[in-house]
């Protein structure tokens, strides 16, 4: 099972409290990069004063800095690639344990999962963000610049995804296990992890602009999802391919006003509120779960009713495992 699988090595209390200071001091140690470029333009640049790097911080738009939108998405993928290689060695030295048990309890990751995910997510954003763009056209903006977006597609397809993997590794596959082996239950995990993730994303831009609560409860309903379809599949491995396609969508496809990812996307929205973007998010996942759970045979909700390691279970693991 993957709760048991993803907490086997070392679990005690302080294993954990040691995993998750040292997995903090990787991220901010993959700050430095960023912080180092930014003192480096505000010496060098007479024009950017402190209203200019208060701006920044507000917005994380890099035009602020005179840095390009490109160099600092890289500069901000570079935060998750120190911080996941800290955390690969936080799984082997401190709790002595496969990596792979974080992402399937099965012998092989499979990836035919993760690509599916990611293709099925990414079909229903176009055919939602289509509809809306023909419902309000004058919302929308071109941004298409060729050789930029070309460059901000490659490091979408090849550094992006470290960062929504770093975030699903991290909150659904250590935290939400390690809460399991003190609740006994799937339940408090997954709420408590999906509050955990609204917090994760409560300092990004969208918060200021369309409000603390009513963007937690996009961000928290999206942790419900992401842990939801986690528990169900009893792996990672869709919810890694959904985070990867929503954060690839919306750096080189459409980008939201007010959003953290500020890149030479095609395409940048102006939405007079979010309520729409939250009630197209959960309709997709409506969408997603009843299509994953025809193809994958999760028979409803059932398995979150499960005891943790009962025998149904671990007779569904084996249905599961053999479902194409």
């Amino acid at each position: 099972m993957f709760f048991t699988k993803a907490t086997s090595g070392r679990t005690d209390f302080i294993w954990y409290a040691l995993g998750i200071v040292a997995v903090i001091a990787c991220y901010f140690m993959g700050s430095i990069p960023l912080l180092l470029v930014q003192l480096y333009k505000v010496s060098a640049d007479v024009t950017i004063g402190t209203a200019e790097v208060d701006k920044f911080h507000e917005t994380m738009d890099f035009s602020y800095l005179n840095i390009g939108n490109n160099l600092g998405f890289v500069l901000m993928i570079t935060v998750f690639i120190i911080a996941t290689l800290g955390f690969m060695l936080v799984i082997k030295y401190v709790h002595h344990r496969p990596f792979k048990n974080l992402i399937t309890p099965n012998p092989k990751i499979n990836y035919d999962k993760i690509f599916f995910a990611f293709g099925f997510w990414l079909v229903l954003a176009i055919i939602f963000e289509a509809i809306l763009y023909f419902m309000h056209p004058e919302t929308y903006t071109m941004t298409f610049k060729p050789i930029n977006w070309i460059i901000l597609l490659l490091i979408c397809i090849f550094l992006l995804p470290i960062q929504s993997t770093f975030e699903e590794l991290f909150v659904r596959g250590y935290l939400m296990p390690a809460v399991a082996l003190i609740s006994q239950n799937k339940w408090i995990p997954l709420v408590l992890t999906s509050v955990v993730f609204g917090l994760i994303h409560s300092d990004n831009p969208e918060i200021d602009k369309y409000g603390f609560w009513t963007m937690q409860v996009y961000y928290i309903g999206a942790g419900l999802f992401l842990g939801l379809i986690t528990i169900l599949d009893d792996s990672l491995e869709l919810a890694i391919g959904v985070h990867a396609a929503t954060n690839i969508f919306g750096a080189a496809i459409v980008t939201m006003e007010g959003s953290v990812l500020q890149t030479d996307s095609i395409l940048k929205a102006s939405p007079s509120g979010p309520y729409l973007m939250i009630l197209i998010f959960f309709l997709s996942a409506v969408i997603f779960m009843f299509v994953c759970n025809k193809k994958y045979g999760w028979n409803g909700l059932s398995r979150l009713f499960a005891p943790i390691g009962s025998e149904e279970a671990d007779q569904y693991e084996s249905k599961s495992s053999t479902t194409v």
